[in-house]
């Protein structure tokens, strides 16, 4: 994707976001900043943390790259998801990546593998908190299916699995993408270094909820959240998953659906700010560095 592709998508996340503020404004106005100001960090340690998957990916197939280089094709890349259609964002982290070096079918490769362990590390985050959702006597309900990704992505994980899997990519692509299936205990590690990830995402709401005023099981908000995020992400022709995840975060937070609503919705807000704020340092800095490797022409003459 290129620099005018990435803004366009820019705007369209910027007009999401306006869209967004005239339906938050009203509850904004009365939360406690404080806690708004610590999930909008929770928010930003969250992608960030998927940047760094991301980059531990294409590491596990020896491209190895500065975090603020992946970074940067990661938020810029991520913009796409405000566009329809669900690919946008992996054509764009992948062309932005073989741009930077890596081989077009390793950049592609690896931003779908690692969006696949990132829904397995979320489900596991759900796993982790599912055992505390009936500490207030609430209800559990369909929405503990998604915790079969954990076993599904374990066992698609191993070697014996993941090789047949890249086996048919490969054959699939004519031989374009060859790559060796990383050893299990790589992949495992992948997966567990996404859990603390979709704990922040989870705690973004559990801190709106607060910011708000509203009271609740913080282990119920932060599934909630995390599950949201899953199945918005798995709604692919859904720009960003605008509307699937607040209708499941209404549906398992165990709120009343006007507070649920204004949570999901505060919560997403933040998260476009995040989006944006990281897209515009990603182009910044993916502008200077361009730059830096534009060779400049000696001034004058020769001196021969």
């Amino acid at each position: 994707m290129g620099i005018v592709a990435a803004v366009a998508a820019l705007a369209l996340c910027a007009k999401a976001l306006i869209d967004s503020w005239s339906t938050v404004s009203t509850a904004i106005a009365t939360a406690d900043p404080r806690w708004l100001a610590l999930a909008l960090l929770a928010s930003a340690g969250a992608m960030f943390g998927l940047a760094v998957l991301w980059k531990r990916t294409l590491a596990t197939f020896d491209a190895v790259h500065p975090i603020r280089e992946v970074s940067s094709w990661y938020f810029v890349g991520e913009l796409g998801k405000y566009i329809p259609g669900g690919i946008w964002p992996v054509v764009g982290r992948g062309e932005l990546a073989a741009r930077g070096g890596v081989s077009r079918g390793l950049a592609y490769t690896s931003t779908l593998l690692s969006l696949a362990l990132m829904c397995v590390g979320a489900a596991l985050a759900c796993g982790l908190l599912a055992p505390f959702l009936t500490a207030d006597g609430g209800r559990v309900g369909p929405e503990m299916a998604l915790l079969a990704l954990v076993p599904i992505g374990v066992v698609c994980a191993h070697p014996s699995i993941s090789a047949r899997l890249l086996s048919v990519l490969d054959r699939f692509t004519k031989g374009r993408v060859r790559i060796a299936a990383p050893p299990f205990g790589t992949m495992l590690s992948l997966i567990l270094g996404a859990v603390p990830t979709w704990l922040l995402v989870g705690g973004a709401s559990v801190a709106v909820t607060h910011a708000l005023g509203y009271e609740q099981l913080p282990a119920r908000i932060a599934f909630a959240a995390i599950a949201a995020w899953i199945v918005g992400f798995l709604a692919v022709p859904v720009p960003a998953g605008a509307g699937v995840r607040e209708i499941l975060f209404v549906a398992v937070s165990g709120l009343e659906p006007g507070p649920a609503v204004a949570v999901a919705a505060i919560a997403r807000l933040l998260l476009m700010v995040v989006d944006a704020g990281g897209g515009i340092l990603g182009l910044l800095w993916l502008r200077a560095a361009r730059g830096l490797r534009t060779p400049t022409p000696p001034e004058g003459g020769s001196l021969g």
